[in-house]
């Protein structure tokens, strides 16, 4: 096979532009080296590619067969040479990121589908850890960005960004007992039921309970988990805004109105952050995901 892209690509160029004249314009040839490469790939082929009898050049039944085929293997190279050329500049074959649970993926799924808009070719890996642990992988090199709750400020070992920021609720099943009251709950009624607290599976035992009330309480370290044992009836507790969403709205849960939260008057607000180490080279793809999540929507339910 003595086929050349440089035929194909005039191939597909005539073909496009429905004449000789309009493709040696398109490609800056002369008219002359564009007819030239035609006829090299028809006696290549041993076909004829063209009807020249008329005011136009027409594609013939072979043509046309063979057209799609050419245009296929010219994207194919075109795609070729942008990622030559991207790897050249630094671009990423891969990106992991590593999200905590209660970060809202819909967020991620925007920022990655402009990624992949900008650099199809980069493979993604989302994982979804724990705080410590996708700090733990980042600084093992092994994870390029965390979108991670913001509970304290960080070394300056990294760069930290404001991602999105989100209530927390307090709900219950409908057929709660709580959720049978009505009005402003105390936090005296808040002891005597049982209520379900998130903890991550790294925390340490001895950990302070944070937001917990009730004198009997059940720890569940799957967020989505404890959504589920919360929908069942299994207990009252708090949840994300973007999580609880769905039940709320789908009347699986609804939510209790309290009369205040560790000495506040309203539920706790918490903040995402988008993160990554300042000591590594980042990469086109690393900077833009970096730069769309930082320019997130500041609150969302999903």
């Amino acid at each position: 096979m003595a086929y050349t892209l440089d035929q194909l690509v005039v191939f597909v160029t005539v073909a496009r532009n429905g004449g000789f004249s309009a493709a040696a314009r398109q490609l800056g040839r002369a008219q002359s080296a564009v007819t030239y490469a035609i006829r090299a790939l028809e006696e290549e082929s041993g076909l004829l590619l063209f009807d020249r009898t008329g005011y136009r050049a027409v594609l013939t039944a072979q043509g046309r067969a063979l057209l799609p085929r050419a245009q296929r293997l010219v994207a194919d190279a075109e795609d070729f040479d942008r990622l030559a050329q991207g790897f050249a500049q630094g671009l990423e074959a891969g990106l992991t990121v590593a999200v905590e649970p209660f970060v809202p993926l819909a967020v991620i799924g925007r920022a990655l589908r402009q990624l992949h808009a900008a650099h199809s070719s980069v493979r993604i890996r989302v994982v979804i850890e724990e705080r410590a642990r996708a700090l733990e992988l980042m600084d093992a090199g092994k994870i390029q960005l965390g979108v991670l709750i913001q509970v304290a400020a960080m070394t300056n070992e990294y760069e930290v960004a404001h991602c999105t920021e989100h209530d927390l609720v307090a709900v219950a099943a409908p057929t709660h007992p709580l959720a049978r009251m009505g009005g402003v709950i105390s936090s005296d009624e808040l002891r005597s039921h049982l209520q379900l607290v998130w903890t991550p599976l790294s925390a340490a035992l001895d950990s302070p309970d944070l937001g917990v009330y009730a004198t009997d309480r059940w720890y569940v370290t799957d967020i989505h988990a404890k959504r589920e044992l919360l929908s069942a009836g299994a207990g009252w507790g708090s949840l994300p805004d973007h999580i609880a969403a769905p039940d709320l709205a789908a009347g699986r849960l609804v939510p209790l109105t309290l009369e205040s939260w560790e000495g506040a008057d309203r539920m706790p607000q918490f903040r995402t952050v988008v993160v990554r180490r300042r000591n590594t080279i980042v990469g086109p793809a690393a900077r833009l995901l970096f730069e769309t999540l930082r320019s997130a929507p500041r609150s969302t339910t999903g």
